[in-house]
Formats: structure tokens, C-alpha cells, sequence
């Protein structure tokens, strides 16, 4: 997560400089949370997905949207249980001093932040999934579609990693930098895995947020039909973007494609 401001890019420097942020660490039931902190103003969060860190956003989206908002990028914890990375995020915010956000998840992060909306509706002002599993569409696809299931055979070979044995995996072994085992443990954690057919229940997954879908149409790990039957799970309604030419890293490929849209849906917000 980042917290970005209005001022930030009226410093001497910043705008051709590395923006690195301002590290801040925070405790949450024994467990230190790093984040990056970047000025003051409305809070802004990008959650990072797998296997990025939270300087994923730092090419294209922080100078971008430092311009008009406070944004906040958490970046590691030890574990990922079901339990405790809504309480992770939980405790970011706290420690902003904000009464509220909007979040932006990618990937996995997607997940994260689709969960905390469900759990602290009260403190979101909006909630912007980035080619993420929209929950209650992707449970019953992985478990009976076939297509999403050999999209998703990547995923297989983290269920087994144990700590300590080769990086044999083609995305773990890119992982120098990344909090790879809360990763995997995230994985382990909630992701569906075989044996599938299983009738996982969806009953009461719906946001009740003011939400957006930014979705690059060539993502080779999600299939489009992520995007069907969306108006029933989300009861402000759904305003869904997809980016032609775009992969996962929509937000990468497509830079002034991403951030022209998402300033959109936040002018839209703030109107």
C-alpha cells in the first residue's frame, strides 16, 4: 500500500529523482508491517499482488497520482493466514490517521482488499480491483471451468514449496526481493487448489462500496469470463474498464491508460 500527496511533487527533485518514500513500520499482534509513505492528503492505498513488492507502482502510478492524493504501500508480513491480512491492512490504515481510503489491489492483492471491503465496509470510500479473482465469480469458475483451471495450473507447484528447497519454480526464482513465503503462505492459505468439483459457497460475497474493475484483456492467468454476471455481486453498482493490448500488469503495459482511468473513477468519487 502507498500513501501519496498533493504536494509531493512540488519538492525540488522529486520528479526526475527515484522516489523511494518514507519508510514507516507498524506492529500488529506482535508482527512488524513495513510500509511506504508518500506525503500527506485524501489516503490512497495500491496493494501489491504475487510476486511484486510495492515498488511495482513506483514507474508509472506514483509521480501520476502524488499529484492530489495521500498514498500508503504496506510491503511485508511474516504470515498470510485467512486471519490476519485484513487486520494487516486494518492496522496500516490506523496508523495513517485517516477515517478512510480507497484501496487498489492487483492480482492477489485484489483478494486481500475484497476481503477487508467486506470486513470494514465503514472505513472505504471505494474499492478498485487491478486483473484480480473477483471472489464470488472466480470460486465456482476455478472449480468447474475447465479453461480457468489450466490457467491457473501455475499455481500447483507453490501448494508443495516447503522453506528451504531449490527456487525450482520459474516465479520463485524471479523472487530476490519479494516476502516470498508470506506469499506462498497466502497461497496455501486461500487460493483453490485440486482436487476441484467442490461447491464452494458464495452466499453473501457482494461489496457494498463504490467499486471499479481495471482489467487488461490479455491476461494469460485469468479467463474473461472473471467479468461475467458482475452487476448482482457489487450493490453500488460496477463501473468496469478493460485496457486492449494490456496483460496482468495492466498498470505497467498500459500506463496512461491505467492512470487516465483510474483518475476518472476517483474524479468520479470525489463529484
Amino acid at each position: 500500500m502507498c500513501d501519496f500527496s498533493y504536494r509531493l511533487l512540488n519538492r525540488p527533485g522529486i520528479a526526475n529523482g527515484r522516489i523511494n518514500g518514507h519508510e514507516n513500520f507498524v506492529d500488529n499482534d506482535g508482527v512488524k508491517i513495513h510500509y511506504r509513505s508518500y506525503g500527506s492528503g485524501p489516503l490512497l492505498i495500491l496493494q501489491h499482488g504475487f510476486p511484486d513488492r510495492e515498488t511495482t507502482w513506483n514507474t508509472f502510478q506514483i509521480q501520476e497520482f502524488a499529484k492530489k492524493y495521500a498514498v500508503r504501500c504496506p510491503t511485508k508480513k511474516e504470515y498470510y493466514a485467512a486471519d490476519a491480512y485484513v487486520s494487516d491492512m486494518l492496522a496500516v490504515i490506523k496508523a495513517t490517521g485517516k477515517a478512510s481510503a480507497v484501496i487498489v489491489g492487483h492480482d492477489v492483492g485484489g483478494v486481500v482488499v475484497q476481503k477487508f471491503a467486506s470486513a470494514h465496509t465503514d472505513m472505504l470510500k471505494a474499492l478498485v480491483m487491478v486483473n484480480s479473482p473477483i471472489i464470488p465469480v472466480f470460486l465456482p469458475l476455478i472449480e468447474f471451468d475447465s479453461y480457468q483451471q489450466q490457467l491457473s495450473e501455475y499455481t500447483i507447484p507453490y501448494y508443495a514449496y516447503q522453506l528451504g528447497q531449490p527456487k525450482n519454480i520459474s516465479t520463485i526464482n524471479t523472487c530476490k526481493k519479494s516476502p516470498l513465503y508470506g506469499m506462498l503462505d497466502f497461497y496455501n492459505e486461500n487460493f483453490p487448489a485440486p482436487p476441484y468439483g467442490q461447491d464452494l459457497s458464495t452466499e453473501g460475497l457482494a461489496e457494498r462500496v463504490p467499486s471499479s474493475i481495471i482489467w487488461g484483456e490479455l491476461d494469460p492467468y485469468f479467463s474473461p469470463a472473471m467479468l461475467n454476471s458482475l452487476e448482482a455481486r457489487f450493490e453500488y453498482g460496477i463501473r468496469l474498464v478493460t485496457v486492449p493490448g494490456a496483460g496482468h500488469w495492466s498498470f505497467r503495459d498500459k500506463p496512461a491508460r491505467f492512470n487516465a482511468e483510474l483518475k476518472s473513477f476517483l474524479d468520479f468519487l470525489e463529484y
